[in-house]
């Protein structure tokens, strides 16, 4: 069954009724994930090798890939993505995997999710920064989009400070690779482990954001973080509605970056070109109208939707679903999701 929200639902009603929607059962078996878990393959010879000494390198050293990071993927999934990252190099994927262990134990992050979100405290952020998970692209990557024109970025770290806008991105990555990417493998009956992001830079002076120190801290931060510790997790970013000014900085810091990295970057043009290239990763009917598209979701495809008008409630479906969210009611299990963000059922 599913149940959409009109202009008219009370939002705070609709928030109980998500998270009845999210009960299970408390002798729900602790198993459940991993029987449907979708598990990642080599793609040719030198990734098994790999994958047999890294797991053997594993077994030598004591080590065992916690649940919380093999939720989409599996075991080997882990493996396979710190081998990636560092080029099927087996005692550097080790280091990397040791030192993400070690992090993820020191700021207790496989607990992040273990409460829901404050949801007044939630709309109230997600003003200042308004974006939200959008269905699934045409190669069924959760999408998620950002309206980084308009965020109020000084005005939310200096709310939050350092270290809590740092734990607000963390449970968005937790939460994509514990709940949104195995739901997509599962609608795919295929591993999908990347995420499509779409970012709206709009009105974005990259001057006004960098001239703030605090800001340009916490942002690299998080990149370090992303980098370090949830590597091959992006599989595209679309920089959209990009002014000359943007794309002349881009065309400088790209030179900076590795070729895979800057090859998941695409800035798009304006206009019908940049609609038809949004349309042909996003697919027909999805793009938003507030970016060219056709797509209105109820409420906005993101809070704030300059196009449909402030969200009743603030916060998307999509992004209800994300702040009610939380494993101490779900048993470790991730909603049961539709690619279609007009329904959760």
């Amino acid at each position: 069954r599913a149940f959409s929200m009109s202009p008219a639902d009370d939002p705070d009603a609709l928030a109980d009724k998500l998270a009845d929607k999210l009960d299970v059962a408390d002798d729900a078996p602790d198993d459940a994930v991993e029987a449907v878990t979708i598990e990642d393959e080599p793609e040719d010879d030198a990734e098994r090798e790999a994958l047999i000494a890294f797991r053997e390198r594993l077994t030598e050293e004591g080590i065992a890939v916690p649940r919380t990071m093999s939720a989409n993927g599996g075991e080997p999934g882990v493996c396979l993505r710190f081998l990636r990252a560092r080029k099927l190099k087996v005692e550097k994927a080790l280091k990397m995997l040791k030192d993400c262990l070690a992090w993820r134990t020191e700021h207790d992050v496989d607990a992040i999710l273990n409460e829901p979100l404050d949801l007044d405290e939630f709309r109230a952020n997600a003003k200042m920064y308004p974006a939200s998970y959008h269905g699934r692209d045409t190669l069924g990557r959760p999408v998620y989009i950002e309206r980084t024109g308009s965020a109020k970025f000084a005005d939310l770290v200096k709310k939050l400070g350092h270290d809590g806008f740092v734990r607000m991105h963390l449970r968005a990555m937790e939460y994509q690779s514990r709940v949104l990417l195995p739901s997509a493998s599962r609608e795919a009956n295929k591993l999908v482990s990347k995420m499509c992001n779409v970012i709206d830079v709009g009105e974005l002076s990259l001057y006004d954001t960098v001239s703030h120190s605090e800001v340009l801290a916490v942002l690299r931060k998080i990149a370090q973080i992303d980098q370090d510790y949830y590597p091959e997790n992006l599989g595209v970013t679309l920089v959209v509605d990009a002014p000359w000014s943007f794309t002349t900085a881009w065309s400088v810091v790209k030179v900076f970056l590795d070729t895979k990295t800057a090859a998941k970057f695409k800035v798009l043009g304006g206009g019908r070109a940049g609609v038809e290239k949004l349309t042909k990763i996003m697919g027909e009917g999805r793009v938003p109208a507030f970016l060219g598209g056709t797509c209105r979701c109820d409420g906005g495809c993101v809070c704030c939707d300059p196009i449909v008008g402030e969200t009743v409630g603030v916060l998307t479906k999509e992004q209800l679903e994300y702040g009610c969210f939380h494993t101490e009611t779900n048993g470790g299990a991730p909603p049961v999701t539709t690619g279609d963000s007009s329904s959760i059922v």
